[in-house]
């Protein structure tokens, strides 16, 4: 905390010398204040930095807000202001004003012509923010657009090329991560739209760093052969009986057959043996159906949404539309409940939040709840979190946790809580664990008369209206943990005389996820209160406990006590088991950025030779050192060679043809290379005679190529996803599986060059080309 005052000191500095220019900025015009934009460039032209022009460029648009929107940045908003502007997240509670704060960091940074982006978590955030503050940018002379498009029509590259070209980039995490892919797999110039990155502000900088930073954003290219074996593992585990064929663990959130039940199994199937190497497979699909039986809960884990399987994501209770899980437990969930199987495909290109905000050359965050995890943060991304002060103190009264022993108790205790509180006519935010919780909450109010709104996976097309509504009086709200995150609860008329806005929990959460839901109540100095109910059947503590702490609920519930847990041993051991899921969590986050390390390397080194490939006008000779080095691999796969093993060889990858060999052939490998290097020449001289001219021709070689190498990366990126599960066991054996991860996934790297060059041979003598009707190339690889 002392690092934190004089790291304010210094902001305040800086604040001092933006609100010297204040009465300056006042006291132009409308014509004088839009010049300052031409004139903040041209000092960054004659040499200034961003930080030099920092209080005059703030003064500017903070005139401007007042002007267009009629709301001048208040002095913390300044301060936060700065932080952002320092590559730093700034810790800003609900009502602050994030939205506003973030014009002043956005429209010094965007004057560098670089451009300058803010992504927020959802579409409706980002869209929302760049209509309300899109009149000050344009009204300053800066561009400012939307990343992604609103009336779900494919956007082209040239469209996608104005929005990233623009001065001034709202869009949303996902959309950009997904967009740098796309722009990566391009075979053209002209299809890629994407400059470099700059500068980014990260609103909910928590949820999109530490809750998504484990989930990679996955292109799929070809499906993979799909496996009859989903329906019939399905089938089987309808014929098991628990306890003797199978036993569950939740806690542990594992399941496994009995010897009885791998009996079964082998009857069912008409195996001798479930565990050779000719049944894995069966075996597999097995644990698959298992898990999507007695893990995977529709409603906590799932919804099933118009006939598909949709995953929710457990922060937040969103649902992960486009997302599925690879190892084919999506495609197991989905025989057991009767839908359409999705194809399994290979992944074409992948990355995660860490390698793509790595991309740019500053990056900044808001949120209101960073500075738990500011540790991580600095550790990963070097930003330190500072915390902003509130303009007005914060009165809201945060009640201690009430602990029961069942979840019947706890629900008892909230719902009483917040009748009473309805009675006096306070709004409620009743905040569920799940989307299947909510749903039960929202039954258990409707029994006893009590008129309320849902917000869970189902409605969240509504969101934004049921959270505007919230703070009126009488008004009661089901949520799950989204709870509107990035959308304030205003109180209504009369609200703040009787308490204001309560948030009353009836789930364990995590301590983070815990302040964010407070701090829906209480904004600006408004009144305010939270309580949570928890319950030791809580999803949170069930799975995350120790034995003892089983053993000690087992004894409670033979008390069968009615009344709230007192016991601060109690107490201490959840505070304890809290500490030790999340130093789990960042362990598992800082793993997978460590693997992801590797990976990120190769990323790069890809798609640095891509762009060579596609910015190179006469690519003859990097053709042929390909076809050299995969003739030369070719060959290397046989010590001897006769006439039948080189017809078949080149039936297999030259030529359909049939094959006449020279008599005076010599069969070493010195006169096979060569013999082979003069018939690729002749066959590309061939193609080239059915192309316009040597652009085409060039074209061609493009094609190939990119095509060789984007098939060997889907390959090493299949190889990479399998390799994180097959290292692991060697932990067992005091061998570190990170070290191994990087061993293995650079030597794969290496090999995958050796197939991207066998890969061409194919594509240049085996594949079709010809020209459209408007003489436009075609290639058809086989």
């Amino acid at each position: 905390m002392v690092y934190d005052s004089y790291r304010l000191v210094k902001i305040k500095r800086i604040l001092h010398k933006v609100n010297a220019l204040t009465s300056q900025m006042r006291a132009m015009s409308d014509e004088e204040l839009q010049s300052q934009t031409q004139f903040l460039k041209r000092e960054l032209a004659n040499g200034k930095t961003v930080d030099d022009i920092l209080p005059r460029a703030f003064a500017t648009i903070r005139e401007a807000d007042y002007r267009i929107l009629g709301m001048f940045p208040y002095d913390v908003q300044v301060m936060g202001a700065i932080v952002l502007n320092q590559g730093n997240i700034a810790e800003m509670k609900t009502g602050e004003g994030k939205t506003l704060t973030a014009t002043m960091p956005l429209y010094l940074n965007a004057l560098t012509g670089k451009g300058a982006m803010l992504l927020t978590p959802n579409d409706y955030l980002a869209r929302r923010d760049k209509e309300q503050l899109q009149p000050v940018y344009e009204w300053l002379g800066l561009t400012v657009s939307l990343g992604f498009s609103t009336d779900n029509k494919k956007a082209t590259p040239e469209i996608k090329r104005s929005w990233y070209n623009a001065d001034i980039t709202y869009t949303t995490a996902s959309s950009l991560a997904f967009d740098y892919l796309f722009n990566n797999l391009a075979t053209r110039r002209e299809d890629q739209y994407l400059r470099l990155f700059n500068y980014v502000i990260i609103d909910e900088v928590d949820a999109i760093l530490l809750d998504e930073a484990t989930s990679p954003f996955v292109v799929s290219s070809r499906p993979t052969v799909q496996s009859n074996l989903y329906g019939l593992a399905d089938e089987f585990v309808h014929t098991l009986q628990p306890k003797i064929d199978y036993k569950l663990n939740e806690d542990q959130n594992a399941v496994w057959l009995t010897l009885h039940g791998i009996r079964q199994a082998q009857r069912f199937f008409r195996v001798p043996d479930l565990f050779t190497n000719e049944t894995r497979e069966i075996y597999r699909h097995i644990a698959l159906a298992l898990r999507a039986h007695f893990i995977m809960k529709n409603g906590h884990d799932y919804l099933v949404s118009e006939g598909e399987v949709v995953l929710l994501d457990e922060a937040n209770g969103r649902l992960k539309k486009g997302v599925k899980v690879n190892t084919g437990l999506h495609q197991a969930i989905e025989a057991k409940e009767h839908v359409d199987l999705t194809p399994n495909q290979q992944v074409a290109a992948s990355i995660t939040f860490p390698s793509l905000f790595g991309l740019f050359n500053k990056i900044s965050g808001m949120s209101g709840t960073a500075k738990s995890d500011e540790h991580e943060f600095f550790e990963v991304y070097k930003m330190r979190v500072i915390q902003i002060p509130t303009r007005r103190p914060v009165i809201r009264h945060d009640y201690p946790e009430e602990i029961y022993v069942t979840t019947r108790q706890k629900l008892i205790q909230a719902l009483d809580e917040a009748i009473t509180l309805h009675k006096a006519g306070r709004p409620i935010l009743l905040v569920a664990g799940s989307v299947e919780n909510s749903e039960i909450i929202s039954e258990l109010l409707l029994d006893r008369g009590i008129p309320h709104n849902v917000l869970n996976a189902f409605n969240i097309a509504r969101e934004a209206a049921i959270i505007k509504d919230a703070g009126q009086k009488g008004a009661v709200t089901v949520a799950t943990n989204m709870a509107g995150r990035g959308t304030d609860i205003k109180l209504g008329p009369g609200v703040k005389e009787i308490g204001g806005l309560a948030v009353i929990g009836t789930e364990m959460l995590p301590t983070r996820v815990k302040l964010q839901l407070a701090g829906r109540a209480g904004r600006q100095g408004d009144p305010g209160s939270s309580k949570f109910y928890i319950s030791l059947e809580d999803s949170y503590l069930a799975q995350n406990s120790t034995k003892r702490f089983k053993n000690y609920y087992r004894h409670l519930q033979k008390r069968s006590t009615k009344r709230a847990l007192k016991n601060p041993r109690l107490k201490v051991s959840i505070m304890m088991l809290k500490d030790r899921v999340a130093a789990n969590q960042q362990m598992s986050r800082s793993n997978i950025n460590k693997n992801e390390a590797a990976l990120k390397i190769q990323r790069r080194d890809l798609y640095q030779r891509r762009d060579q490939l596609m910015d190179n006008p006469h690519l003859e000779k990097v053709v042929g050192k390909w076809l050299h080095r995969g003739i030369a691999l070719y060959l290397a796969s046989k010590k001897q060679w006769n006439a039948h093993d080189l017809r078949r060889l080149m039936n297999q990858h030259f030529t359909y043809e049939v094959v006449e060999l020279p008599t005076d052939l010599e069969y070493s490998t010195t006169s096979l290379q060569a013999y082979l290097e003069q018939f690729c020449q002749t066959t590309l001289k061939k193609h080239a005679q059915k192309l316009v001219n040597r652009q085409q021709l060039n074209q061609f070689y493009r094609t190939a190529l990119l095509n060789a190498l984007d098939s060997s990366w889907m390959d090493q990126m299949d190889y990479l996803s399998k390799l994180t599960t097959r290292v692991q066991p060697w932990g067992n054996a005091q061998r570190n599986p990170n070290f191994l991860y990087q061993e293995k996934a650079y030597q794969a790297f290496e090999k995958m060059f050796d197939h991207a060059a066998q890969k061409t041979v194919d594509n240049l003598m085996l594949s079709n080309i010809s020209l459209n009707d408007d003489n436009n190339l075609v290639v058809h690889f086989n």
